[in-house]
């Protein structure tokens, strides 16, 4: 009897823990299942971003086929049968269940040469949207862009070549032939550019320089490194792996005259005549002086203070040598401070010479709002140049130069001994000190010649040039002179890039030849409604 009622008791027992390891199983199945459909959801939102950037991509290659892209939208389609503006299309060569569409806003295209891309994916049920800011690739997406890694053909005097001679011989990339006899320029151990870098040429090394952004060369050599070691024992620091990488040429125009265009009186801009006097205003005012300028175009001060054009653009041409030209003057006949010269240059003692007729610009100040500067010849930046809000804030200064973009410093000289001089800018108030350790706040470009400190290698040394936003030149251009390692003349460099290049640009300024879109920047924002 006791041993029946054991024998039933374990039965009980037998179907509990079957009925328990089925349970088991069951549950077991439904979480794979859950778990599955649960990994398929994660697998397609993740995929949708894909999607979403192969729709940049797809965009931005057909713009690039066709400049005239930029004129079609959802009710203007293109003739190639692209429907991504006005419907889902599957992504080429991908999963038939991965999908993206677009819509463009080119408003800004005229104005800063940009265009926003807003681009959404879907795989399966999930959706994701990514926004993208496409231009040329151009000027402004490099802390430092250099065309020729040498001395400008300008600054030689005879030995080993006159000026004339080293245009045809220095005048090129090493890769093209360059004169060894050139006086080429490399990045020592004291160099740190913090920033994007691009030369259309070999870039040269002598030390341990440092670059603290994306670098790259026009110089494309079958193999090796796409740098040259000048020294030979140099250790160059790259914060990419692989860099320089190759990028291509971005070509500088010519000149910069397409700025010139912008001050008709229908484009807006302020046209000046000869040397021009130009100091910024916190108020979002400027002070000009401009004897020369006789017609503006749009009744810019020419002898006050006034507001800026209402297109932010200024250019600064030569007097004209055509006497039915409304702004032609026959000679020079202004006396400055004993100087035959409008605006008095050069100062007392001082040994560098100004042309009476240049179409040059003389500028400083504190700028509030968004400008582009040019310059039939130079640009002399003759104290800080700072942004009234900050550089965070919206401010934004271009200046553009067809020679020199340069930093005033004044000497005198006797002998083989020179001197800095103050830089007491004539008629104005004197300051009683040279110029030393400036702030400049702007975009620059100088097209034909460089961007560098006057008489750079002469006088004592001026302390640190600040420089927050980007350079651009067609060479090389000193800043200051060393003995070693030591700063003996000149200022130390320390450059910053403004990160707001990436997506905005003073307005009209120069691009370059025939450069390709390009994305500049890009984000994730959540799906619009209706898509």
């Amino acid at each position: 009897m006791y041993r029946r009622d054991e024998q039933g008791m374990s039965l009980v027992l037998v179907m509990l823990s079957l009925t328990f390891m089925m349970m088991l199983a069951t549950a077991a199945i439904q979480y794979g299942l859950g778990s599955q459909r649960s990994s398929k959801r994660d697998a397609d939102w993740q995929s949708a971003q894909s999607a979403a950037e192969a729709g940049i991509d797809d965009y931005v290659y057909r713009l690039n086929e066709n400049s005239g892209y930029t004129a079609y939208n959802a009710t203007n389609l293109p003739s190639d049968g692209n429907n991504a503006f006005a419907q889902y299309v599957p992504v080429p060569g991908g999963s038939t269940r991965s999908y993206f569409r677009y819509s463009v806003d080119t408003s800004q295209l005229t104005v800063d040469g940009t265009i926003l891309l807003t681009s959404t994916g879907q795989v399966g049920q999930r959706k994701r949207t990514v926004q993208a800011t496409i231009r040329r690739r151009n000027f402004l997406d490099y802390l430092y862009f250099t065309d020729y890694e040498t001395s400008d053909p300008a600054s030689y005097t005879g030995n080993p070549f006159t000026a004339a001679q080293a245009q045809v011989s220095c005048a090129l990339h090493e890769y093209e032939g360059r004169n060894s006899q050139c006086s080429d320029i490399v990045f020592p151990t004291a160099d740190t550019i913090n920033g994007p870098m691009h030369s259309n040429d070999e870039i040269q090394m002598c030390g341990n320089p440092t670059f603290n952004g994306k670098t790259s060369t026009g110089w494309n050599p079958t193999s090796g490194s796409r740098w040259v070691d000048a020294c030979p024992t140099s250790h160059p620091s790259f914060a990419n792996s692989g860099d320089p990488q190759y990028a291509g040429i971005l070509a500088i125009p010519p000149s910069n005259s397409a700025i010139k265009t912008q001050t008709t009186t229908a484009a807006g801009g302020c046209l000046y005549t000869g040397p021009t006097r130009i100091k910024l205003l916190s108020s979002g005012q400027m002070t000009v002086k401009s004897p020369f300028s006789k017609q503006t175009n749009n009744s810019c001060p020419t002898n006050g203070t006034g507001n800026k054009p209402s297109n932010g653009v200024i250019y600064v041409q030569n007097v004209p040598s055509a006497s039915g030209d409304v702004n032609y003057t026959n000679g020079c006949p202004y006396t400055v401070n004993n100087q035959s010269h409008p605006l008095g240059m050069p100062i007392a003692n001082e040994t560098t010479s100004y042309g009476c007729r240049n179409g040059d610009a003389f500028v400083e100040g504190t700028l509030k709002g968004q400008l582009t500067i040019a310059a039939d010849n130079n640009v002399e930046i003759t104290w800080n140049l700072t942004y009234n809000g900050g550089t965070s804030g919206t401010d934004l200064l271009g200046l553009i130069a067809n020679n020199y973009v340069e930093i005033w410093h004044p000497i005198s000289c006797s002998g083989n001994s020179c001197s800095n001089l103050d830089a007491n800018f004539p008629s104005e108030t004197a300051r009683n000190s040279p110029f030393s350790s400036p702030t400049i706040q702007s975009a620059m470009l100088a097209v034909n010649h460089s961007i560098r400190l006057q008489n750079a290698g002469s006088g004592s040394t001026l302390g640190t040039l600040n420089i927050y936003g980007a350079l651009g030149q067609r060479f090389r251009g000193p800043v200051g002179a060393v003995s070693g390692t030591t700063l003996v003349a000149g200022m130390a460099k320390n450059y910053t890039y403004d990160q707001r290049l990436k997506y905005q640009s003073p307005p009209k300024y120069l691009d370059p030849v025939a450069s390709a879109f390009a994305i500049a920047v890009w984000k994730e924002i959540p799906v619009p409604s209706g898509m």
